[in-house]
């Protein structure tokens, strides 16, 4: 009884000193310095090959940094998987534990919680100057700006130059000025029934079937945003949606698309492509041009085979007589607070690191990328990298000046928009390509689910 006693007070002990020790640190370093968590993804390896460093390696030249210049600071951080890390991140915001800095794209139900924190008391006017519109417009709710963007991943469709320019298509009028749903149409049937070297099909346009994405930017670019709008009301059910969907149809119908395209994914897509049997394709972005580089290089040095191809970035065609638009998105880094809240300074410290990481020379992180940061400045800087001086480096600059971002709904209903995603619009949807569903039959069985959820 007398040892069980004596260990008793032992573990009490032990357990007193460890409370007390976690007290005194406080979210400190043994010699006194803030600690400052940072949570983020892995944006891209390195290629050692072409002199590419991964995205961590740029991470921490960016913290080292931060740590030089402020000698009170020690940044941790921690590279999540795609997979889990979101799961992982709403674990931790759950529970009122958020790291100080999180990057992640704009989800109101972030502000929800309380424990975001609005960024406008620390950036200045420079800042604010130095930010693309539509930057501060993808993070701003309510009138507050809630995450700094890093960049701004731009959607488009992509091209062969040299099957267009070979069908004596006008690439760079296109790039300028744009093109209607009919240029378009004009342009991709002149690639019907013709055959690649190796004697496989060519199509004028190909495009991922496994989701309604292409379906979306038609429709953006014939005046509707979104599916939901943020009064709950569903807009891909008037006579826009079926005229969108006979398009479609029209393209298959004619074999401009791939009658198949209901079973072609994304990286499907871009083999294709590779392989010479589309003249347009998409969706892609700027993205897909170093990709693209990179894979020529590789022919050249004689570790893969097949034709080098020269890609053009293309906008999205527009309805006759609605406005050409640009879609958009990009993450940012958040700025949060804990449930046990750590103090003014440790917050001011927390937003340093995240303007430090969001600042001009992050803007390397975009630029390894070939997405346009978010910043002028950054643009500026890594100009020659972002091949600003070329045809689809101009086409970037130019698209940046009318990139929209759909309507913002709230955390009710986002979930209801995704529901009527899963359960109406992407089944019926396949049903349409795989030619089960008319255009108008479509329209009307995905407004019926979206009428149920939205009761």
């Amino acid at each position: 009884m007398k040892k069980l006693i004596v260990l008793l007070l032992s573990i009490i002990l032990v357990i007193s000193m460890a409370g007390c020790s976690s007290k005194e640190t406080g979210g400190k370093t043994k010699d006194g310095k803030d600690i400052i968590t940072v949570w983020t993804y892995p944006h891209y390896p390195a290629h050692p090959e072409i002199g590419q460093k991964s995205y961590e390696d740029h991470l921490k030249e960016l913290i080292a940094d931060i740590e030089k210049e402020n000698k009170d600071i020690k940044v941790k951080y921690e590279i999540l998987s795609w997979e889990e890390g979101a799961k992982k991140f709403d674990v931790a915001l759950n529970s009122g534990n958020p790291p100080d800095v999180f990057f992640s794209t704009m989800q109101p139900k972030y502000i929800n919680t309380g424990l975001a924190i609005p960024l406008d008391k620390y950036l200045d006017k420079d800042d604010l100057e130095d930010l693309e519109p539509f930057a501060k417009e993808n993070f701003t709710l309510d009138g507050k700006i809630w995450a700094v963007s890093q960049w701004i991943a731009l959607h488009s469709w992509g091209g062969n130059r040299a099957l267009l320019e070979e069908a004596g298509v006008d690439i760079a009028k296109i790039q300028k000025d744009g093109w209607t749903w009919e240029e378009f149409y004009d342009i991709a049937k002149k690639f019907t029934g013709k055959k690649t070297k190796d004697g496989k099909d060519l199509y004028g346009f190909l495009t991922q079937g496994k989701s309604p994405e292409t379906f979306g930017h038609l429709m953006r670019n014939y005046g509707i945003l979104r599916s939901l709008s943020p009064e709950g009301k569903f807009q891909w059910g008037g006579k826009e949606a079926v005229e969108t969907l006979e398009f479609l149809k029209k393209l298959m119908d004619e074999k401009i698309m791939p009658k198949e395209t209901a079973g072609i994914d994304e990286q499907k897509m871009i083999d294709m492509f590779n392989d010479g049997q589309a003249a347009i394709f998409g969706r892609t972005g700027p993205y897909q041009i170093t990709q693209n580089d990179n894979r020529n290089k590789e022919i050249d040095e004689g570790k893969i085979k097949g034709e080098k191809i020269d890609m053009v970035l293309l906008p999205f065609p527009h309805h006759e007589g609605s406005k050409e638009v640009a879609t958009g998105g990009g993450g940012g880094m958040w700025l949060f607070k804990q449930k046990n809240y750590k103090g003014d300074k440790h917050t001011d410290n927390a937003a340093k690191v995240l303007k430090y990481l969001t600042g001009t020379k992050s803007s390397i992180t975009a630029a390894t990328q070939f997405i346009p940061p978010a910043r002028k400045s950054g643009q500026k800087m890594y100009s020659d990298m972002l091949q600003f001086d070329t045809d689809n480096g101009k086409f970037i600059q130019r698209t940046l000046g009318y990139v929209v971002r759909a309507p913002q709904l709230d955390p009710v209903m986002a979930q209801k928009d995704g529901q009527i995603d899963a359960d109406g619009v992407e089944p019926k949807f396949q049903g349409f390509l795989a030619g089960e569903l008319t255009p108008k039959e479509t329209v009307e069985q995905w407004t019926k689910i979206a009428e149920s959820i939205l009761k």
